[in-house]
């Protein structure tokens, strides 16, 4: 069986013969082909092809940029965690102005993304209140978490209230905007 590397060229031979009649110099970043050699590769019979393909380890490199890889790989790994935050805001009943405020989130990703996680939203009307009480325990909770980044303090006020983020908000909304 040959190695990753051997079929890794080979695929990029095969992708490079089946491209060969819309292919110029042009199109080629690093390594630039002649117009000439890619006229001479498009003359060559199906099994001239084949073996040229065979023997594409002697002509082409094949490589991974380890660097790049790992930047490529915590940039999705930091989209998935940030995708993730935003779940778990929803779940906690994040209401659009808030995941807005916190996210950007638009309407209709807002929407879809609820429908997705299956989460049913309030009826219609007002949105209920809190207590005075429990309003001013979200304030003084606010206050307390101010060492926290937004984003965490409301988390922390939800987990230690026991209450949903649509009520934190509406109880702090007019505090935190002024």
């Amino acid at each position: 069986m040959a190695n990753f590397e051997d079929k890794m060229c080979r695929s990029a031979a095969k992708t490079l013969m089946s491209s060969l009649e819309s292919l110029h110099s042009i199109h080629f970043e690093t390594h630039k082909l002649s117009d000439e050699l890619l006229t001479t590769l498009s003359k060559l019979n199906l099994t001239e092809q084949k073996s040229l393909v065979n023997r594409a380890r002697y002509f082409l490199k094949v490589g991974v940029d380890e660097k790049a890889l790992t930047r490529q790989l915590k940039e999705l790994e930091d989209k998935r965690e940030a995708r993730e935050l935003e779940d778990i805001y929803l779940f906690h009943g994040a209401p659009l102005v808030l995941m807005r405020r916190l996210f950007g989130m638009h309407a209709s990703e807002f929407s879809r993304r609820r429908n997705v996680l299956n989460i049913r939203g309030v009826g219609s009307g007002r949105p209920p209140l809190c207590d005075e009480s429990s309003d001013h325990r979200i304030w003084k909770l606010w206050q307390h978490h101010k060492q926290l980044e937004e984003r965490e303090r409301f988390l922390k006020i939800a987990d230690e209230t026991s209450l949903d983020l649509h009520l934190i908000w509406s109880a702090l909304r007019e505090h935190i905007d002024s």
